[in-house]
């Protein structure tokens, strides 16, 4: 009987990617049972391995432990292999020959450089779907410039929404342009798949950061076509919705959202703060007053929020109907009621960085998750399996090309 959390299972993807952008697309492709396998230079492993690892860590193993790269990496197979040696070339394109995809987010000049550009690989498997991941794609005058989160965020327009009135720009603090180019890249890897099994033929995906986190701001885009206005700073606002935003709850940088949008949702929250006087006052009479007058209702509703439990606070207004939560710290997360009553963290051993929980892929197939059968595989951990069992080398060959720095440990 085939497991329902494991859709994908028989399909195999090479990845090249590095960081986050790339490897989120291909562990959500690993989480729903392909095999993915994750290839890396001998001498430059993927630099997400040293983001993230405890200061403490001083041992020889510490590239190992980064919680980052273990993460956007789970239940991949990893292999070191040298791209830019002939040798590992002639493996790689052998990898290809058994493979239904890869994945790389390199800038564009890079594989054409190995000589495994597309039209190389596709001569060798024509049903290959190669998806590449990239700042601003492969033409234009932005092409070989080098983006991370930051970047994407900031040339995407993002950023300039991302603040509070006309004071200066924030960046997200976590770089959502990268998930948001990862996710793309995924839906759209998923498509081609489907479409190489029904034609047999493959497809060149191109993914630009750019252009994946555009649509995130598509409302605003259309504000300015359609209305030539150029919306400003409002981080903590929503058109029409008052009172809405973060309001200080008790204790310290403690804090609950509440968004009201409705006269039945603001009659709920009156309700909570015991009708006060000022809650019939014309200037909060309709959603329109609310809004137009959000800074001096906001000021009102947090200074009675400010002495209570953001927990009870958040409980007691959803069930009189008033969209609210508790702001919660990644350290609550574990904790979070909601998520453990799912099952959402699933407890997974890693040898260096030991046994943590780590959020599952979030979606349930016939009620159950993925497992998380690893997380980010050690160094060159499935060398032997791949290099001996997929491609057919002796021990002897594969000695050889450990020896050679062709694969082996890293030499870091």
């Amino acid at each position: 009987m085939s497991d329902a959390t494991r859709p994908l299972e028989g399909f195999r993807v090479l990845d090249l990617t590095v960081f986050w952008a790339g490897p989120l697309p291909s562990a959500i492709l690993a989480d729903l049972g392909a095999e993915v396998i994750k290839v890396e230079a001998p001498h430059r492993l993927d630099p997400f391995r040293a983001y993230g690892i405890p200061g403490t860590s001083r041992d020889a193993q510490a590239f190992e432990k980064s919680p980052l790269f273990n993460s956007a990496n789970r239940n991949k197979r990893g292999i070191t292999l040298n791209l830019a040696d002939q040798r590992g070339q002639e493996l790689f394109k052998r990898l290809v020959s058994k493979s239904d995809a890869v994945m790389e987010n390199f800038t564009p000049r890079v594989l054409p450089q190995f000589g495994l550009g597309y039209e190389v690989l596709r001569a060798i498997k024509p049903a290959l779907v190669m998806t590449s991941i990239s700042g601003f794609g492969r033409s234009g005058p932005w092409r070989d410039y080098v983006s991370f989160a930051a970047i994407g965020e900031a040339l995407s327009g993002i950023s300039s929404l991302t603040g509070y009135d006309s004071r200066d720009v924030l960046l997200h603090g976590v770089g959502v342009s990268d998930p948001y180019t990862g996710l793309t890249a995924a839906f759209a890897t998923l498509a081609a798949l489907q479409s190489a099994l029904e034609t047999g033929e493959g497809r060149h995906i191109e993914i630009a950061q750019l252009e994946a986190s555009l649509p995130f701001i598509a409302d605003a885009i259309m504000e300015y076509v359609l209305n030539n206005t150029v919306r400003g700073r409002v981080t903590n606002e929503q058109a029409g919705r008052a009172p809405h935003g973060a309001f200080r709850a008790r204790g310290d940088d403690v804090w609950v959202t509440i968004s009201v949008g409705t006269d039945l949702q603001w009659q709920g929250l009156l309700d909570a703060m015991g009708q006060p006087a000022w809650g019939g006052e014309e200037r909060f009479a309709t959603p329109l007053a609310r809004y137009r007058n959000r800074a001096a209702l906001n000021a009102l509703v947090e200074e009675w929020t400010s002495s209570r439990d953001k927990e009870a606070l958040a409980s007691d207004l959803q069930r009189r109907g008033v969209p609210a939560a508790p702001v919660r710290s990644p350290a609550e997360q574990i904790n979070d009621p909601q998520l453990k009553s799912l099952g959402f963290f699933q407890m997974v051993d890693h040898p260096y960085a030991g046994r943590h929980p780590y959020p599952s892929f979030p979606a349930r197939f016939s009620g159950r998750y993925p497992a998380i059968a690893r997380v980010g595989p050690l160094a060159g951990q499935d060398n032997r399996f791949v290099f001996e069992e997929l491609l057919g080398l002796s021990r002897t060959e594969i000695e050889e090309l450990e020896a050679a720095g062709i694969t082996g440990p890293p030499a870091l």
